[in-house]
């Protein structure tokens, strides 16, 4: 049995179906009975979510601008303004 101390070492594994299928299922049952872990697995899921959203939305020029910030190479990396 798992314990809760275990599933932020192995929550994403489970958010994305990788690892053993007894180590999935492990998280599953522990899931079921653990409100405070679905909870976090949960939490986890939306953070996920909206970060990688909002990695896809162009960035405002006044936002590059106030952060100190260039425009993106075209590689998608920043660099600093006197590089």
């Amino acid at each position: 049995m798992l314990s809760c101390r275990e599933i932020p070492n192995i929550a994403n594994d489970y958010i994305d179906r990788e690892g053993s299928t007894r180590t999935r299922v492990m998280v599953s049952f522990h899931l079921a009975q653990c409100k405070n872990c679905r909870t976090y697995v949960r939490g986890l899921k939306i953070t996920r979510s909206l970060v990688s959203e909002s990695i896809r939305q162009p960035v405002a020029d006044e936002l590059l601008q106030t952060l100190g910030l260039k425009n993106p190479d075209r590689d998608g990396s920043f660099k600093e303004p006197n590089e």
